[in-house]
């Protein structure tokens, strides 16, 4: 009994805030050093056992021999002594991404979320991606010693040190000017209807790596809209879509050309109309009935379909024509 009693007492004197955290979706990854005595040692979790993933609670840097889980306090058994670490998985922490484009300047936040106790990081890093608590352990072990670019498919961001509060807690830690293109654009199944709605967005370049995570456009100083940014490698071309253009749309006519018994063949001409003081950059995308044929110059003639990017002045008025011969 003395002994057991000793034991919590050394454990009160060993307790220690984190020193280095991994921020994931859904939990995170904690590592709090400790200075074990010989052979045994108590760790007094309270609360907080409750948040920690079974399986995940070891220590580092001693050979375990043995776990003790006694209500909220866990007793080691081990060989060896002295400086360790203690690491387990915390669902009561998690983070994600979000970015903020106001003008030319793209900013990436971090979102963190903490439930229970204050939390000292002397090392705050950040991993952005879709990823499973349940199959993540050896990952997690391992995930501090990769590449910093993309581990385990996931994007990682070195936070500055901080203490983390009960709540939320939101900072900025990336901003870089990007040069957005603007964007209109129709995708879908061949129409001979006259009006065309078409879909507005930006396109630019990544100024570093973007993991996927939510987008809120602003331009001078009105709000344009949200949208799903897509996970980007550092300089490959991110898009952004903000819903339907209300200003913008394509005017279509369809003229029958000839009519066989077994196919006919049309004459389709797309007009647009700039309506904006900048230029644009129109992405069209159709697909066609099965047997089709395409006459189209311009554009990249696809098993399904066509695609076709073109890029229009302020204010400028295109038409683009093909011919199609779809089987009756």
């Amino acid at each position: 009994m003395r002994k057991h009693l000793a034991l919590l007492a050394l454990a009160l004197g060993l307790s220690a805030l984190a020193q280095e955290v991994a921020v994931y979706p859904g939990f995170a990854e904690v590592k709090e050093p400790v200075d074990l005595p010989p052979a045994a040692w108590v760790y007094l979790a309270g609360e907080k056992l409750v948040r920690i993933l079974p399986g995940s609670l070891r220590l580092l840097g001693v050979e375990e021999t043995e776990r003790v889980f006694q209500g909220s306090a866990v007793l080691f058994r081990y060989r060896g002594e002295g400086k360790a670490a203690l690491r387990y998985l915390y669902t009561g922490l998690s983070g994600e991404v979000f970015y903020t484009l106001d003008g030319t300047t793209l900013t990436a936040w971090a979102r963190l979320k903490l439930e229970g106790e204050a939390l000292k990081a002397e090392r705050l890093t950040l991993f952005a991606g879709e990823v499973r608590a349940k199959v993540l352990p050896q990952a997690a072990l391992r995930a501090l010693e990769e590449a910093p670019e993309n581990p385990f498919g996931l994007f990682r961001y070195e936070l500055p040190p901080r203490t983390l509060f009960p709540g939320t807690t939101e900072l900025p830690f990336l901003r870089q000017s990007v040069e957005p293109e603007r964007l209109l654009r129709y995708q879908g199944p061949f129409r001979t209807q006259g009006g065309l709605p078409l879909e507005r967005g930006l396109r630019f370049l990544a100024p570093f790596p973007l993991a996927p995570g939510p987008l809120e456009v602003v331009e001078e100083g009105r709000f344009l809209g949200q949208a799903l940014l897509p996970a980007t490698p550092e300089g490959g071309v991110a898009e952004a879509w903000l819903g339907q253009d209300l200003r913008a749309r394509l005017v279509r006519e369809v003229a029958l050309l000839s009519q066989g018994e077994k196919e006919a063949t049309y004459r389709v001409e797309t007009r647009l109309e700039n309506p904006y003081p900048y230029p644009v950059r129109l992405l069209l995308a159709e697909t066609f009935p099965p047997g089709f044929r395409l006459d189209f110059p311009g554009a990249v003639l696809l098993p399904e379909g066509y695609r076709l990017e073109a890029v229009l002045d302020p204010l400028e008025a295109r038409s683009f024509r093909y011919r199609l011969t779809l089987p009756r």
